[in-house]
């Protein structure tokens, strides 16, 4: 049991710090049925954009932050951000141990946090939200809690997470009404992750997806299933849910109620060397664990890897396809009628689209990370 509560918690960093029905269609092609009041919507491998539709991202950087000198405002290794409606950013530092708070242009403001287990400390944070009630709740995985704070980063209270085992990913609406993942110990060395809503005490509700998976430490770990159940939470409350079997992408209500289905054909990513020696180097050492000689990866990437929600509804999509420069990826966009409307470069990981701004974590020529934030627009 050890062993496999051990193996767990090393998958748990991974997650944080590592990288339904599967529709073909023909090429060009978008179609809408409903089947049992549930929209489905498909599109082809080459879809054709709407005629006079913004396909055309604009990012114009307004700043960077965290690239300092200074060890209290610079970054070890960003794990999550979220943002206040004038634009302050509060971005979570996993090795520092550390909350840092950055104003609208950028500027360092304070930091709040350390390593331990006490009051307020932190061991490993892997997720940091702000609630509809102004307090930062923060991730605390190897603790297994949620430590929660004022804005100003003054300690509030604890809520244990130990009836769900290594909650994390947390989404929160404007109700209150949380949605997470956890892990649980399935049989024959299986784990199975599910994501289910909870009440602001951490009381399960209603189930949504769930996946089982083998993980121990003697057998293979594939690096991917990690992001097997990827989500995000709309302005309405809807939960836009993804599944790596397939280019699929599920929008159900927090009851559980399947409401629509975003698909899209396309061409499996072959993964190279490069590939794989580039994704080794990003897993951490774990003492007394040789992870690296746990992976072992598949011969084609995922369908994606990522999506966020964006202004107007639009949901972008990071596939694996390579653009020109380093490290750009190719994003599909589609409107909020789930209909492909893009296929647009993007040199940088989206994290967060809020209110007309993206942020995304980038590592500067340095070497180290750093947080920028850009104006967003779309032009034909």
């Amino acid at each position: 049991m050890k062993s496999d509560v051990k193996a767990f918690l090393i998958f748990c960093l991974l997650v944080a710090v590592s990288v339904g029905i599967f529709v073909s269609v023909e090429a060009g092609q978008f179609k809408v049925r409903t089947e049992k009041e549930v929209t489905v919507v498909t599109n082809g491998r080459k879809p054709d954009p709407p005629k006079g539709a913004a396909t055309k991202l604009i990012l114009e950087e307004i700043y960077t932050a965290g690239g300092g000198d200074s060890p209290e405002e610079s970054f070890a290794e960003i794990v999550a951000l979220d943002v206040l409606k004038d634009g302050t950013a509060y971005v979570l530092d996993m090795k520092d141990n550390r909350v840092k708070i950055f104003d609208v242009r950028g500027k360092f403001l304070r930091a709040f946090g350390k390593k331990g287990q006490g009051p307020g400390e932190l061991n490993q944070p892997v997720g940091l939200i702000i609630t509809p009630e102004n307090e930062v709740l923060v991730e605390d995985v190897l603790n297994q809690r949620l430590a929660v704070f004022t804005l100003d980063g003054k300690f509030l209270r604890h809520i244990s997470t130990a009836r769900a085992l290594g909650l994390s990913g947390i989404k929160m609406d404007g109700r209150g009404l949380i949605v997470a993942r956890s892990m649980g110990l399935g049989d024959a060395g299986k784990m199975s992750m599910e994501v289910k809503t909870y009440d602001k005490d951490l009381n399960p509700k209603i189930k949504l997806a769930a996946v089982e998976f083998p993980i121990s430490l003697q057998g293979k770990l594939n690096p991917f299933s990690a992001m097997t159940l990827l989500y995000e939470l709309d302005g309405q409350g809807r939960l836009y849910l993804g599944s790596q079997k397939g280019y699929e992408i599920k929008v159900l209500s927090l009851e559980g109620k399947l409401v629509k289905t975003i698909g899209r054909d396309y061409a499996p990513v072959a993964i190279t060397k490069e590939d794989k020696d580039e994704m080794l180097n990003l897993i951490p050492n774990v003492s007394g664990v040789n992870v690296k000689d746990m992976i072992q990866f598949p011969e084609v990437f995922p369908p994606y890897g990522n999506f966020v929600l964006a202004d107007e509804g639009r949901l972008l999509v990071r596939t694996y396809e390579k653009g020109r420069a380093k490290k750009e990826y190719y994003w599909d966009v589609f409107d909020a009628e789930g209909r492909f409307v893009a296929k647009v470069p993007i040199e940088y990981e989206i994290r967060l689209w809020r209110d007309g701004k993206v942020y995304s974590i980038v590592e500067n020529e340095d070497g180290y990370k750093v947080l920028k934030c850009f104006r967003a627009r779309w032009e034909k």
